[in-house]
C-alpha cells in the first residue's frame, strides 16, 4: 500500500463551505496530480498506492472546469503509462475541458506511453529538462506455463464453447493464426492512437507513427513536436500564471483597441457633420445629438434579462442550479459558455437520486447490509458525481 491521498480542500464562497475540492488551487491553477500506472477505474480520485484512475482524472476536470476560482488546469504528470481501456475517453475528455478553460501538462519526470495520449490532449505540453515522453505504441505479452505445470504433474483441461473462447489461454502455445489476430490488434490500436495525437496535436499522423514508440528526454520532445517548452518544475505553475495573465491582457487590449477606434470613427463622423451640414434649429440639433437614452437602457436591459435567464433556465442547469447561479451573476459570461461549463458539471445530489441503485433498493425485500467503508470517505470516487 502506498500513501494516503492528501486531504481534499474545501471551496467556499460568501455562504460558506460548498463541494470539497480534489485538488489544490495555487494562484488560481488547479493541480491535478497523475502518477503511476494510469488504469481505467480506482476508488480514489487522486493517485493512490502506485495508481491514477481515468475516472478520477476525469472526475477531477469536471469539478476544476466548473470551479469560478480556477482559471486554468495543470496536469502535474509522473507516469510510465498504463491501460489501454479508459485512455481514449480520458484524453477527449481533457480535449473538451481545453475548450473552455486552458489545460496544461507538465511531464514531471515522465508523461510515456498513455501518459503521452492524455498530455497531448492539452492546450500545450511543459516538460523538465530530463522528462521521458514519447512511447506511443501498445503492446502485449502471451505466457505459456504449460510445460511448467505438466513438469509438476499438472495438467490443465479447457472445457469451452466457441472456436475463439480460449484464444490467447496461457496453458498451451499460442497458434499462429492467433498470434496474427491479436497482432492486427496491436497494429490498430496503435494507429487510433497516433491519430488522436495528431488530431490533439496537429502533427501528421505519419510523423508520429515515423517516432516508432520511440522514448524522448527533454528536448528532444520538444524537437519531435510532442513538447512545447522546457521548465524548471518549481517554475510551472509560476510560467502558465505569467500565459494566462498575457492572454487576458491581450484580449483585454483588444477590446480597448476595438472601443477606441469605433469612438474616434464616431467623433470623426460627429465632426463632418457639424461643418458640412447648415446648423438647425435649436430643437432639432438637440433631438439629432442626443440618443433615446431611455430605449438604449430598456435594450440593455433586455439583452441581460435574457442572458441570465438563458443561463438559469438551460437544459444544463438541471441538478446544478447553484453553479448556474453563479455563472450567471458572472460578468460577460455568455450562455454559450456557461452551457459549455456546467455539461461537464457534476450534478447535485438531489438530482441524481433516482438512480439504478436506489430503484434496486425500493424493489429490494430487505435493506441492503452496508459495505466497508472506504478509508478516507471524502476521496472515494463512489461517493463523488461523476
Amino acid at each position: 500500500a502506498g500513501e494516503a491521498p492528501a486531504a481534499l480542500a474545501l471551496s467556499v464562497d460568501d455562504d460558506g463551505p460548498r463541494q470539497a475540492r480534489s485538488y489544490q488551487v495555487m494562484n488560481g491553477i488547479a493541480v491535478l496530480p497523475v502518477s503511476g500506472t494510469l488504469v481505467s477505474r480506482t476508488r480514489a480520485l487522486q493517485p493512490y498506492s502506485g495508481m491514477t484512475g481515468y475516472n478520477g482524472i476525469i472526475a477531477r476536470l469536471q469539478q476544476a472546469a466548473s470551479d469560478p476560482m480556477v482559471d486554468g488546469i495543470l496536469l502535474d504528470m509522473d507516469t510510465p503509462g498504463g491501460m489501454v481501456a479508459g485512455a481514449f475517453d480520458c484524453a477527449d475528455i481533457i480535449a473538451r475541458v481545453r475548450d473552455i478553460k486552458p489545460v496544461w501538462a507538465l511531464a514531471n519526470d515522465m508523461n510515456c506511453s498513455a501518459g503521452q495520449l492524455l498530455a497531448s490532449a492539452a492546450s500545450r505540453r511543459l516538460v523538465t529538462q530530463t522528462a521521458r515522453t514519447g512511447s506511443i505504441g501498445v503492446m502485449m505479452a502471451h505466457s505459456n506455463y504449460g510445460a511448467a505445470l505438466e513438469k509438476q504433474g499438472v495438467e490443465i483441461t479447457l472445457i469451452y464453447s466457441g472456436s475463439h473462447k480460449v484464444d490467447g489461454n496461457p496453458y498451451s502455445h499460442l497458434p499462429d493464426d492467433v498470434r496474427e489476430t491479436l497482432q492486427s490488434r496491436m497494429d490498430a490500436t496503435r494507429r487510433m492512437f497516433a491519430q488522436k495525437v495528431s488530431a490533439y496535436t496537429g502533427l501528421s499522423v505519419q510523423a508520429v507513427l515515423d517516432t516508432e514508440a520511440a522514448v524522448y528526454s527533454g528536448q528532444e520532445a520538444i524537437d519531435a513536436g510532442l513538447a512545447d517548452e522546457l521548465v524548471n518544475s518549481t517554475d510551472a505553475i509560476t510560467v502558465m500564471r505569467d500565459a494566462l495573465d498575457a492572454r487576458k491582457s491581450r484580449l483585454s487590449g483588444g477590446r480597448m483597441t476595438k472601443e477606441t477606434q469605433s469612438t474616434t470613427v464616431s467623433a470623426t463622423a460627429s465632426q463632418a457633420d457639424v461643418t458640412g451640414v447648415v446648423p438647425a434649429t435649436e430643437g432639432e440639433n438637440a433631438s439629432a445629438a442626443q440618443p433615446d437614452v431611455n430605449a438604449q437602457i430598456t435594450a440593455a436591459v433586455a439583452a441581460e434579462n435574457s442572458r441570465i435567464m438563458g443561463i438559469l433556465n438551460c437544459e444544463e442547469a438541471h441538478g446544478r442550479e447553484e453553479q448556474a447561479r453563479v455563472l450567471a451573476e458572472t460578468p460577460g459570461m455568455t450562455v454559450e459558455t456557461a452551457r459549455r461549463i456546467l455539461a461537464v458539471a457534476p450534478q447535485s445530489a438531489q438530482a441524481r437520486s433516482d438512480t439504478a441503485l436506489d430503484r434496486l433498493m425500493q424493489g429490494a425485500p430487505a435493506p441492503l447490509a452496508a459495505g466497508n467503508l472506504a478509508s478516507d470517505a471524502v476521496n472515494d470516487l463512489l461517493n463523488t458525481p461523476v
